[in-house]
C-alpha cells in the first residue's frame, strides 16, 4: 500500500489519482452486480483525466470541508490519538482500489471517518446510537485498502447541537451490516474486507477483459 500524506483532499492531483479507481464512496459498487461500475471504469481508461470546468460541491460537502478539522481535533481529544491528514492510499494489490481517509495515524493503524451531517440526521444517530448503515461499506473499505488498519473511528460531528459528537470504532472483529435493515447481511469486518478484495480482483479482470475486447 501506498501513502500520499501530502496530497491535498480536493486539490487537482487528488482528483486525478481517484479517476478511475473505486474509493470509499464508490466501495458499494463492489458489492452491487451490475456494469454501471465497470463501464465507469473502462472509459476512464479510454479517455485521459480533465479536470472539471467548474467543479460542483454541494451545501453538505462545503459544510464537511469546514467542519472536518474542527472534528478531527474534536476526535483526538476525546480519543486521545494522533490523526494525521492523508490524502490517498493507494493500494498495491489491486490498482482500482484506493481510500482517502479522514484522519490516520503514521503507523497506519488507526484510521477515522468524519462526518458532519445535518440536524436531523445528526439527532437520528444520536438516538439510535449506532453507526448508519450507509457509512459501513466506506467504513469497510479502509481495511480493504489499508492491510495495517486494526482500527477506524467513526464520528459524526455538528457543533450546533448540545450532544455535538457521536463515536463508534470498528476492528476486524465488529459485526456489521452491509445489507439493509430488514434484510441483513452480518459478517466480521476481517470476512468483509477479503470478500471486499476477491471482488475488486473480479472487477481489474472484467475491466481489463472488456477493454481487450474493445481492442479487436
Amino acid at each position: 500500500m501506498i501513502a500520499h500524506w501530502d496530497l491535498i483532499q480536493g486539490s487537482a492531483e487528488w482528483l486525478e489519482i481517484k479517476y478511475g479507481r473505486v474509493g470509499g464512496s464508490t466501495s458499494k459498487g463492489l458489492f452491487v452486480d451490475s456494469d454501471t461500475l465497470i463501464d465507469e471504469l473502462i472509459s476512464a481508461r479510454l479517455e485521459p483525466f480533465e479536470l472539471p470546468d467548474d467543479p460542483y460541491a454541494s451545501p453538505a460537502m462545503e459544510r464537511g470541508n469546514e467542519f472536518e478539522p474542527m472534528a478531527r481535533r474534536a476526535l483526538q481529544e476525546y480519543t486521545g490519538i494522533s490523526f494525521s491528514e492523508c490524502g490517498w492510499l493507494q493500494s498495491e494489490e489491486n490498482d482500482l482500489l484506493g481510500i482517502s481517509p479522514d484522519g490516520l495515524t503514521k503507523d497506519l493503524k488507526t484510521a477515522c471517518e468524519i462526518k458532519c451531517p445535518g440536524r436531523k440526521k445528526h439527532t437520528q444517530t444520536l438516538r439510535e446510537g449506532a453507526i448508519p448503515l450507509e457509512h459501513n461499506f466506506q467504513l469497510v473499505h479502509n481495511f480493504t485498502v489499508n492491510p495495517h488498519l486494526e482500527r477506524i473511528y467513526f464520528c459524526s460531528f455538528r457543533p450546533e447541537c448540545k450532544f455535538d459528537m457521536f463515536v463508534r470504532y470498528l476492528d476486524l472483529n465488529s459485526l456489521v451490516n452491509l445489507g439493509t435493515k430488514s434484510k441483513p447481511s452480518i459478517k466480521t469486518v476481517a470476512d468483509w474486507a477479503i470478500l471486499a478484495r476477491q471482488k475488486g480482483d473480479d472487477l481489474l479482470r472484467a475491466v481489463n477483459n472488456g477493454i481487450a475486447q474493445l481492442e479487436f
